[in-house]
């Protein structure tokens, strides 16, 4: 089944308006492309609709207003693909809680010293602003770190700015003496490879039987952790089409 977690964020028509109450949340705006904001050193997500794949790069330099540079190693048949000039590619670039989508096109590779891509500069772009308490359901399993030894936990659900966990506890369990203020460590996988590891401080602890529910806050995050969490949750928002 083709890959549908990139929704294409560029339409040749106006998108019609967002049903009341998601509007807020998405925050969607198309803006000439002079308003692009690009972090050296960011992931790059480029989709390619027509082959239903997507491929992850780094941005490593850019020509204001004439091209990007992304690292990248892509399939000799995506390769083949752009070459023929049939399609070009959808891009979402996430920077500082902001997901900027553009349609690009290759304007020429080199595989030496590194495989570099060179992207037209988009003439539009949808830029979609995070709303920073938009609650969103998951289900990723992780771990707490701390002072109550290693704990598994389910992440229920994820903001920008928090999450809510549940763990298994029992009577020898240590973290079900846990209490509202405690700063622990929270761990987990968000899928492809991306990591997250992040303090956070207990701000309820609800017991119920054998499961702890607990709201937390994150504290102290580091700037990669804030963009890997913000590109996660703006990827779950288009998907979900919040």
């Amino acid at each position: 089944m083709p890959d549908q977690t990139l929704a294409d964020p560029v339409q040749d028509n106006a998108a019609p308006a967002p049903p009341q109450g998601q509007e807020e949340a998405r925050r969607v705006e198309r803006l000439p492309g002079v308003h692009l904001d690009v972090k050296i050193g960011g992931p790059l997500i480029m989709h390619f609709p027509a082959l239903g794949k997507k491929y992850e790069g780094t941005v490593v330099g850019l020509e204001p207003f004439t091209y990007l540079i992304v690292q990248a190693r892509l399939p000799q048949d995506v390769l083949a693909h752009l070459a023929g000039g049939t399609a070009g590619m959808v891009v979402q670039h996430v920077v500082s809680g902001v997901v900027f989508g553009f349609r690009t096109d290759l304007l020429n590779r080199i595989a030496n010293p590194a495989p570099l891509l060179f992207l037209s500069f988009p003439d539009s772009v949808n830029r979609i602003v995070l709303r920073k308490n938009e609650r969103l359901q998951v289900a990723l399993p992780g771990t707490l770190n701390g002072k109550y030894g290693e704990q598994k936990v389910m992440i229920m659900d994820l903001t920008s700015t928090g999450c809510q966990l549940t763990a298994k506890v029992d009577l020898k369990t240590p973290l079900r003496t846990a209490q509202v203020g405690d700063r622990l460590v929270l761990q987990c996988e968000m899928g492809c490879s991306l990591p997250l590891m992040s303090p956070i401080e207990l701000r309820r602890v609800t017991p119920e039987k054998a499961l702890l529910h607990i709201g937390a806050q994150f504290v102290d995050m580091s700037p990669e952790a804030t963009e890997q969490l913000a590109g996660y949750i703006g990827g779950l928002q288009q998907f979900l089409n919040h």
